[in-house]
Order: structure tokens, then C-alpha cells, then sequence
């Protein structure tokens, strides 16, 4: 968890909780899912242990070391190295990104537009829909602020996603520093 950043399982497992409940339909059949900068392949697990076993799941990161360590943790899962913008991923039903697109690569003026991008594919890619979490702006002052990641601003994010998709919602309340955005098609 430390490699990806995560406080602790129970604050990852409340991210994964929140993007699968506004994402997976009740009574589904089998369903593709990707998971968005999958780092060692958590949500893999989290699924598995809470009755999601009717899903196909992909894992796709941006970083070799991430995938290999991943497969080697979950060798029943699909993991892939690919940078998701840039190259053809093909289509998911559900595409989550937990965690992902809080970490700033680049400088922190373009990290808005490089999540926007992110989110714009993510639904362009899903078939059923999308979510994904970011660190909220509005809990910054809680903690020591990290140059490593971003906080987001939730109105501006739910405005965008609502252009996208008008029924887009926003998620809050699971954690106190978190926020989620789901994308229903």
C-alpha cells in the first residue's frame, strides 16, 4: 500500500467501496471492468473478497515495475503497462480509477487539465460507466501538505463530468479527505 500511497487498507478499500457501488449494477451479468492506475492490484482483491467474482478485471498502470509486481501478486488477473491517454486501450463496461490521478507527474498548473483528459477517455472508453476519486481541496488543511499529490476542487470537477454526462454525481461522506465522481451512461 505505501508503494501506491494508500494510508491503510481500510482508507483503500473505502475508495474502492465507493467507485463499485455507483459503477456495478444490481443483479448484473459478467462485466469487463479496468482498473485505472492499478499500481500492485489491490481492487483485485477487494473484489474477489466481496462478491465480485462476476467481473473480468483488467489492471493497467503506467509503470512496468507496478504491473510485474502485480501479476506476480494476482497471476489469475489481466494486468497491462500502457499510458492510458496516449494509447488504444479498447472498451471496458466500467472503468474506475482509485488513487490514480492523485499524483502529480508533471507540474501541478497542468495536473487539471491532464485529469480532465483522463476523465474525457474514461467515459469515452466505459460502456456502462465511470468513477474515480481525488483528494479534496477542502480537507487540505487537515493534513501536512504533500507536493507529490493534488488536491482537487469538487464543484469544478463535478461541473466538468456534468457537461460529459448530465447525470453525473458526486460522492462524498466515505472518507474525510476524499471525493468521488461517477459517470453513468
Amino acid at each position: 500500500m505505501q508503494a501506491v500511497s494508500y494510508n491503510s487498507r481500510a482508507t483503500q478499500y473505502a475508495r474502492f467501496a465507493a467507485l463499485l457501488q455507483h459503477t456495478v449494477p444490481q443483479a448484473a451479468e459478467k462485466l469487463t471492468l479496468l482498473d485505472l492506475g492499478c499500481g500492485l492490484g489491490d481492487m483485485y482483491s477487494y473484489l474477489q473478497r466481496n462478491g465480485y467474482r462476476h467481473i473480468a478485471y483488467t489492471g493497467l498502470d503506467l509503470v512496468p515495475e507496478m504491473v510485474a509486481a502485480a501479476q506476480k501478486n494476482h497471476p489469475a488477473a489481466e494486468f497491462k503497462q500502457a499510458d492510458f491517454v496516449q494509447d488504444p486501450i479498447g472498451k471496458y463496461d466500467i472503468i474506475c480509477a482509485s488513487g490514480s490521478l492523485n499524483i502529480i507527474f508533471d507540474q501541478a498548473a497542468n495536473h487539471a487539465q491532464y485529469v480532465q483528459a483522463v476523465i474525457q477517455k474514461m467515459y469515452e472508453q466505459s460502456r456502462i460507466a465511470c468513477a474515480f476519486n481525488l483528494l479534496d481541496r477542502d480537507s487540505e488543511h487537515l493534513y501536512e501538505q504533500d507536493p507529490r499529490f493534488y488536491y482537487a476542487d469538487k464543484n469544478y470537477f463535478l461541473a466538468f463530468c456534468q457537461m460529459l454526462c448530465p447525470s453525473a454525481r458526486l460522492i462524498t461522506g466515505y472518507l474525510v479527505n476524499d471525493f468521488t465522481v461517477a459517470l453513468e451512461h
